[in-house]
């Protein structure tokens, strides 16, 4: 699903590297026409990777400013065109022209292997001529004013591909995921910093490593909000920067889905837990036996029409299917296209961050009473309510 649609997952990256001045921002939309998107499909070709318009997956022209910016925001999109050729389609092909193969060479009881690779090759090329490529499209959405990139999806290849172009259109930058840790670090204070450095479990600067090291995190964070969405009224205040005000109250709480993980006899195990629950007992003895839950679907509300909804990956702190509020821009059948297509824009962004920032204030929250003094009474206290 694409960035303007209801509901999108959405992986964040920071952008390594400086633009020193406003004419490398002009050349940003050249970069990208550079590695457009190419069509395949009056060719043979497997795979077509390039970047295209937003608002119109079929350009890859990015000359008019408005093609790509967004005030400070540089929108486009990820293409990939890929044919894809059933494997009981190749097989039966091959089959054919092995056939027909040693039905010329009369003297031979089977194909040769150097041949028969040949044969295959051959059958492949010719069902791709005849096969239809199938795209796919992730949007993209640059904050060069925050270096913060929002990319719209989340399968672990197509985060390779786009990072792979990525860093091929712009060689004097790079991505690094916006791990917990480090969306921990900027949210707090400076004063709270060095407590969490001083608890961080990785002992490089390697992202996997720091992701990998500071499960915890997740693991600590969710578990904490499991037990206050059952012993306590949810509510919070927004205590980060963005488009809400300060100390505007919110709730927040774990519903409809989790999943726990956890070693056993016969190796990991995953529990998923769907639906209406009774008191989450399932969930609540996974956790005594030491499971961890590792995703879960956080509801974030300002009133029952103003409502937000994300799959947490605890891992990573990527926001799989956020749903945000239904809001629709006024249309006049008198306005500018372009111009309903950019409210339309900014509409939805402003939904976003509004979300991200109360994901933000509660992630804030846990994070001050983590690093107090508080909080072994607190863990205390949700070790014991398992145990009831």
């Amino acid at each position: 699903m694409g960035f303007l649609s209801t509901s999108a997952s959405v992986g964040y990256f920071q952008v390594i590297g400086s633009l020193d001045s406003q004419e490398k921002y002009q050349d940003l939309p050249e970069k990208l026409a550079a590695e457009g998107f190419r069509s395949i499909e009056q060719s043979a070709d497997e795979l077509s990777t390039g970047w295209v318009q937003l608002d119109d997956y079929d350009c890859s022209d990015f000359t008019a400013p408005d093609s790509c910016w967004r005030d400070h925001y540089l929108c486009f999109s990820l293409r990939q065109d890929r044919r894809r050729i059933p494997a009981v389609l190749l097989k039966r092909q091959v089959i054919k022209l092995c056939d027909k193969f040693l039905a010329e060479q009369p003297t031979m009881r089977f194909v040769p292997k150097g041949e028969k690779e040949q044969i295959r090759d051959q059958a492949r090329s010719s069902l791709l001529a005849r096969t239809l490529p199938t795209p796919s499209f992730n949007d993209v959405i640059w904050d060069t004013d925050r270096q913060l990139l929002r990319f719209c999806s989340l399968g672990q290849s197509t985060i390779d591909s786009f990072q792979g172009l990525f860093h091929q259109t712009f060689p004097g930058l790079r991505l690094q995921l916006f791990h917990p840790l480090a969306r921990a670090t900027q949210i707090l204070p400076e004063t709270s910093r060095e407590e969490l450095q001083r608890i961080n479990k990785a002992q490089t600067e390697n992202i996997l490593e720091q992701i990998e090291a500071n499960r915890w995190l997740g693991v600590d964070f969710l578990q904490w909000l499991f037990y206050r969405t059952l012993n306590s009224d949810s509510r919070y205040q927004v205590s980060t920067p963005g488009p809400l005000l300060e100390k505007q109250p919110f709730t927040a709480f774990l519903d409809n889905r989790l999943v726990l993980v956890g070693g056993g006899q016969e190796g990991i195990q995953k529990i998923v837990v769907a639906g209406p629950q009774d008191h989450y007992l399932e969930v609540r003895a996974a956790l005594r036996q030491g499971k961890q839950i590792e995703e879960a679907t956080i509801h974030l509300q300002q009133s029952e029409d103003d409502a937000w909804k994300l799959t947490l990956k605890g891992d990573r702190f990527q926001f799989g299917s956020y749903r945000t509020p239904m809001i629709s821009p006024e249309k006049d059948p008198h306005d500018d296209p372009h111009a309903e297509a950019a409210a339309a824009f900014f509409t939805k962004l402003a939904a976003v961050e509004e979300g991200e920032q109360m994901f933000d204030s509660l992630l804030k929250t846990f994070l001050e009473l983590r690093l107090g003094e508080q909080w072994s009474k607190e863990q205390a206290a949700i070790l014991q309510w398992l145990e009831t």
